[in-house]
């Protein structure tokens, strides 16, 4: 483990025309210039046929692989949240239930995640990262979709824990994907724009839903059911997008179909070559998972920490989240302008996650900058707590919101740097899916925060936001001092090593 790892040795020469091996064979070099038109590629679809390089359409590789991504997390957001839209309809006078189990169906999706993220990950490998996330996102669109076909509350709960766990692996799935393409340096900030997904969920979903709900006795269905049957239909849509463009990895770069590739056999090589200079675990596309890596993936206590780490880093999201409008009504707002404020914090939690992921990649360090975000959050929370009870309402919006928008911000930054300091595939996809489990748990726990015997201040659960993430510093500080004594045992080795080689060449 390492909180800043150098780079193995690049023995495939960049920077030159050809790179010699320790074996005395060659490899094509590639040039600085060379590698930065590669990720902007040009593509264009044309008769069936990709045509590249031309004078047309110019994109970047981060135009291509990301917001498929990108999309892919969006839709899974939509789905797993558009329940508490539905609750605003009339889905409990149609299926008989109450609010409570409406609750209990969203604990069963988020139950249902976590059972399938470690499963997930391995079939994943066995498979190939975009055959099985394009078949996750075909069977949980398909039940999102037959959400509207319920008719009672055992149907409610069966599609809403299939939902769970099918989503269940996704997102490590997806940063998986994104490790292969992309060099640790580069990865901090893929990573917090792949979150721009869902970001951008929470932030016109609920817009969305108001729009949608509207068509509520169109062909005789309510507004749920619409909800359910466009949110369904639009994760299908992406699913079909995933079968046209998504790429295997970067020696298999043809999509599903594999009628085209959009790129050259040299450009593969340069795609496969930059990566596995900067890390030579991503020689491989696929972890050949063995009970015994699993096991000792998972007894690598530093993949844990860095699951506690999300659990209690993110148990504010959940109740921040969840209870975001009550808290802006409670100001003084009505319910339509609580609703629409509360979407100002998503915005501002993409600005702020891309400013700290920009900055992580420029300086290549992880653990100061999340401790960075915690303390922004310290700030706002602590101002929460302390504030005066006559406070006037944009006073107290402008900071609740400045809360909520520094939310978060260290997610992306930890799942990068459990992927960057992974020491080979299994450990990489098993620590993802630990981080995405610590997400998940945080946000079930963060659900209980705010109480209505702490209304309409807040103060206590102001309170435990601040001390939850005061408590994230101290394990973030924890995990750094971790990578750096794993780092200084590194040292040693390598040093011993030189020690023994010059012992042998001149017969010591």
């Amino acid at each position: 483990m390492s909180e800043k790892i150098s780079a193995p040795l690049e023995v495939w020469g960049k920077g030159s025309e050809v790179a010699s091996l320790d074996d005395g064979s060659d490899r094509p070099g590639w040039s600085e210039s060379e590698e930065k038109a590669l990720l902007r590629k040009c593509v264009y679809l044309f008769d069936n046929t990709i045509q590249a390089q031309t004078n047309t359409c110019r994109s970047r590789l981060d135009f291509f692989l990301m917001p498929l991504l990108i999309a892919g997390l969006f839709v899974l957001q939509l789905d797993r949240s558009d329940i508490s839209n539905a609750l605003s309809d009339t889905i409990t006078e149609d299926l008989h239930i109450t609010s409570d189990d409406v609750n209990f169906g969203s604990q069963l999706s988020l139950i249902g995640i976590v059972i399938a993220e470690i499963p997930a990950n391995i079939i994943l490998q066995k498979l190939g990262a975009s055959v099985w996330l394009t078949f996750q996102m075909l069977v949980w669109g398909l039940v999102a979709l037959t959400q509207s076909w319920c008719t009672n509350i055992h149907s409610f709960y069966a599609t809403r824990f299939l939902l769970g766990l099918f989503e269940g692996g996704y997102i490590p799935g997806a940063q998986y994907t994104l490790a292969l393409f992309y060099t640790r340096k580069e990865l901090a900030r893929r990573t917090s724009i792949f979150y721009f997904g869902n970001y951008g969920a929470t932030a016109i979903g609920s817009l969305l839903a108001a729009g949608v709900v509207q068509m509520a006795g169109l062909k005789g269905l309510s507004g749920w059911q619409w909800l359910f049957i466009l949110e369904g239909t639009l994760t299908l849509l992406v699913f079909v997008f995933f079968v046209a463009f998504l790429p295997a990895s970067p020696s298999k770069t043809a999509p599903l179909h594999r009628r085209w590739d959009f790129f050259s056999e040299r450009e593969r090589l340069i795609l496969c070559a930059r990566v596995v200079a900067d890390d030579e675990s991503k020689a491989t596309d696929k972890a050949r998972m063995s009970l015994k890596s699993i096991v000792q993936a998972l007894l690598d206590y530093g993949l844990w920490v860095h699951m506690i780490l999300n659990i209690v880093s993110l148990a504010p999201k959940g109740g921040l989240q969840l209870y975001g409008p009550t808290i802006i009504k409670s100001l003084g707002f009505s319910t339509v302008d609580a609703n629409l404020l509360n979407s100002v914090s998503s915005v501002l939690v993409i600005i702020l996650s891309y400013l700290i992921a920009f900055g992580s990649d420029k300086t290549h360090l992880r653990g100061p900058w999340c401790v960075v975000a915690f303390i922004w959050s310290i700030a706002f929370s602590g101002a929460l707590f302390g504030i005066a009870d006559d406070g006037k309402k944009w006073v107290l919006y402008a900071i609740f919101t400045l809360l909520a928008g520094g939310n978060a911000l260290a997610q992306g930054l930890n799942d990068a740097w459990v992927s960057i300091n992974a020491t080979n595939p299994t450990n990489r996809s098993m620590g993802l899916a630990l981080a995405v489990i610590g997400s998940n748990i945080g946000g079930i726990a963060g659900q209980q925060l705010f109480r209505s015997s702490d209304a309409p201040r807040y103060t206590q659960s102001f309170l435990a936001i601040l001390l939850l993430y005061v408590s994230s510093i101290i394990v973030t500080l924890l995990l750094i001092s971790l990578y750096w004594r794993a780092n200084k045992r590194t040292e040693r080795r390598a040093t011993g090593e030189s020690v023994v080689i010059i012992r042998k060449i001149f017969d010591l």
